[in-house]
C-alpha cells in the first residue's frame, strides 16, 4: 500500500488503534521514568502571533481597543515599550528580574528574611500592597534588595549575608524588659527559635545517619523510593524485611531532589505541613499534630536512620560511644548530667536486652490438665492448628479431639474437663522478678463461666479467680522467675464448657533484674505478640538506636536555636 506513514493508523480499527495507543503510553512512561533516560526540561514553540484586543463583556465577536503585549504599566516608566520577539514571555522574565523594576527584589530578599527569621520584613509575604503591614525595617528592606541586585541577583551571597549578620548570630534568650515592648519579636532584638521544616528535618537526619547522598543534579527522586529500585514504586512507604535498617528503602538524596506530583502527594508531606502544589500558599504555616510525632517515633525511615547512626559509633567504650553520638547529632559534647543519664539507661536496657534480643517468641499456646494435688499444670500439648486468628484444635470447630479449645490474640475458650484447659503459657527469657496485669472478663449468662488460674513452674499455683457474666482483675505485683521458668495463664470451664467464651491477654512486666534494682522497661503483651509458629518477630530497636532516637527527636535537633 501507499500510504504515508503517518496516515496508516487511519486504516486501523478501533481496537487496533486502542492496542497502539497503549504501547506508546507504555513507551512514553519508560522515557519518562528510566533511569537511563536523557535529561530534558520542558520547553515551548512560539505559534503565530496575534494582535490581542479587549473583548467588549467577553465576547470575541465585539473586540474593543487593541492591548499591545508589554509590562505592568504601575511598575513600568513612563516611555514603555510592546513586547516584540516572539510571544514576549522572555522580555516579560526580564522585566520582571529587572534592577528597575522596584518589587522584585524586594520581594525575594523578603522571603529570603523570613526563612531564616520566621518571619519577614514584610509580614506578608505574598502582599505588598496597601492591605499590607508596612516593613518592620523599610531601609534594610531596601539595602538588602540593593546588594541582592548588585550581587548578580545572587542567593548564595544573600544567604552568606544574611548569615554572617549581628541579628542572626543572636542569642534565643529573653530579656523581660523588651520582650513586653515587642513580644512578637518583630523588631528582631533576639533569633527567634523555629523547628526545622520537613526538607530540612530529612535532610538533617540523613546527615547524621552518614546516608545523606550530597550529588548535585539529576533526575527528581520519590520520597520512599530506592534510587536503584528497577521499577518505579508509588506507595508511600516501601518496608523490607520489616524495617530492616541495612535495607536501602528510602530515597537518600537531598529533599529539593524529592519528586512532586500534584496528583497524588504523599501524606508524609501533608503531615508536615508542606503547602498544597495547586494553590498558591504565601508562606509555610507549622502545625503541630500527633502525626508528626507517630511519624518520627514509628517511621520505617527513622528506623534505617538511626540503626546507621549507631553503627557510625566505632567505639565499644560506654561513654566514648556516648560523647560520639553526641558529637554526631548535636555538634557538641555532652555534659556531665547529660553523660551520667545515658550511662544509667544503657546500662539498664543493655542488661535486659542482652538475653532476649533476636530470641524466639515467650508465648506458647495449647492445653492440659491441672494437678489439684500438686497444685501445678500436667501434660502441656500445644495446639496444632493456627488458623491466621486463632490457635486450636483444627481448621473447624469443634475439632473431633480437642472440642472447643482456642486462644487468640484477645482471649480464647476451654475445652470439657476430660480435654484440658485452655493454657497461655511465657517462658521467662532472663532471671528476674516481673508483675502481670490483666482482667478476665465472661460476657455471658449463659453457662457456669470459666476459672482462671496462674500456675508458675516453680512456685505452683499462685492466684485464681471465677468469672460468669463479670470481670475479675487479675494483677499480681511481683513474681520470682529464672531463665527458662514458665508461667501458664490457665483457663478451665469449670462444670460446663457451654458458653465459655473469655476475654483474657495479661500483660508481664519485668519489675526487677540482676544488677538493676530499680527495673526496666522490658513487657510482654499477650495481645501484642500474638503470632503464628512461623510468623517473623517483629524488628524491635536495640538500646542504642532507641537512646540514638531520643536525641534525634529532641528539641535541641529538631529547632534552630
Amino acid at each position: 500500500l501507499d500510504v504515508p506513514l503517518a496516515d496508516v493508523d487511519k486504516l486501523f480499527k478501533r481496537d487496533d488503534k486502542d492496542k497502539v495507543r497503549q504501547l506508546e503510553n507504555k513507551v512514553d512512561a519508560l522515557k519518562a521514568s528510566h533511569p537511563g533516560a536523557p535529561q530534558r526540561a520542558m520547553t515551548m514553540q512560539d505559534g503565530p502571533l496575534v494582535e490581542p484586543h479587549v473583548f467588549i463583556r467577553g465576547n470575541p465577536n465585539n473586540q474593543g481597543e487593541k492591548v499591545p503585549r508589554q509590562f505592568l504599566a504601575i511598575l513600568s516608566p513612563d516611555n514603555r515599550q510592546a513586547f516584540k520577539d516572539g510571544s514576549g514571555r522572555l522580555e516579560l522574565a526580564r522585566a520582571i528580574a529587572s534592577k528597575d523594576n522596584p518589587l522584585t527584589a524586594r520581594v525575594m530578599v523578603n522571603r529570603v528574611w523570613a526563612q531564616h527569621f520566621g518571619g519577614g520584613i514584610v509580614r506578608t509575604p505574598s502582599d505588598f500592597g496597601f492591605r499590607s503591614d508596612p516593613p518592620t525595617h523599610p531601609e534594610l528592606l531596601d539595602w538588602l534588595a540593593i546588594r541582592f541586585v548588585e550581587g548578580g541577583w545572587s542567593l548564595k551571597k544573600l544567604h552568606a549575608l544574611i548569615l554572617k549578620s549581628a541579628a542572626w548570630q543572636q542569642r534565643s534568650d529573653d530579656v523581660a524588659s523588651t520582650k513586653d515592648k515587642d513580644p512578637d519579636n518583630r523588631l528582631v532584638w533576639k533569633f527567634s527559635r523555629q523547628r526545622l521544616d520537613f526538607e530540612a528535618m530529612r535532610d538533617s537526619v540523613l546527615a547524621v545517619s552518614g546516608l545523606l547522598d550530597p550529588a548535585m543534579g539529576g533526575r527528581a527522586v520519590p520520597l520512599s523510593e530506592n534510587p536503584t529500585a528497577k521499577q518505579k514504586q508509588q506507595a508511600e512507604t516501601i518496608v523490607n524485611n520489616a524495617g530492616d535498617p541495612t535495607q536501602e528503602t528510602y530515597a537518600k538524596r537531598r529533599s529539593v531532589y524529592l519528586f512532586i506530583d500534584r496528583q497524588n502527594l504523599p501524606n508524609t508531606f501533608r503531615a508536615f505541613d508542606f503547602a498544597s502544589p495547586d494553590t498558591h500558599s504565601p508562606q509555610r504555616y507549622t502545625t503541630t499534630v500527633p502525626q508528626q510525632a507517630l511519624f518520627l517515633m514509628n517511621s520505617p525511615f527513622i528506623t534505617e536512620q538511626v540503626g546507621a547512626l549507631v553503627k557510625r559509633l566505632d567505639t565499644d567504650d560506654l561513654d566514648g560511644r556516648i560523647r560520639k553520638l553526641y558529637a554526631l547529632v548535636y555538634g557538641r559534647a555532652p555534659g556531665a548530667d547529660e553523660l551520667a543519664i545515658g550511662r544509667k539507661y544503657l546500662g539498664n536496657e543493655l542488661r535486659l536486652q542482652g538475653p532476649v534480643a533476636g530470641g524466639p517468641s515467650v508465648w506458647q499456646y495449647g492445653l492440659g490438665r491441672y494437678d489439684e494435688a500438686a497444685k501445678k499444670v500436667a501434660d502441656f500439648r500445644p495446639l496444632p492448628h493456627f488458623t491466621g486468628t486463632a490457635w486450636q484444635g483444627g481448621a473447624t470447630l469443634p475439632d473431633p479431639k480437642l472440642g472447643w479449645v482456642l486462644l487468640t490474640a484477645e482471649g480464647g475458650h476451654p475445652s470439657n474437663a476430660q480435654v484440658g484447659a485452655a493454657i497461655r503459657r511465657w517462658t521467662a527469657p532472663c532471671d528476674g522478678a516481673v508483675s502481670v496485669s490483666g482482667s478476665l472478663g465472661h460476657r455471658s449468662k449463659e453457662g457456669d463461666g470459666v476459672r482462671a488460674r496462674i500456675v508458675s513452674s516453680q512456685s505452683g499455683e499462685l492466684a485464681s479467680w471465677t468469672a460468669h457474666n463479670t470481670d475479675a482483675e487479675t494483677n499480681m505485683s511481683r513474681i520470682e522467675v529464672k531463665k527458662g521458668d514458665t508461667v501458664d495463664f490457665v483457663v478451665d470451664c469449670r462444670g460446663d464448657e457451654n458458653s465459655d467464651s473469655f476475654v483474657w491477654s495479661p500483660v508481664v512486666r519485668l519489675v526487677e533484674a540482676p544488677g538493676n534494682a530499680a527495673g526496666g522497661t522490658q513487657q510482654w503483651s499477650a495481645a501484642a505478640e500474638f503470632r503464628g509458629s512461623d510468623a517473623k518477630p517483629r524488628k524491635t530497636l536495640t538500646p542504642w538506636e532507641r537512646y540514638a532516637q531520643v536525641l534525634l527527636l529532641a528539641n535541641e535537633f529538631m529547632f534552630v536555636d
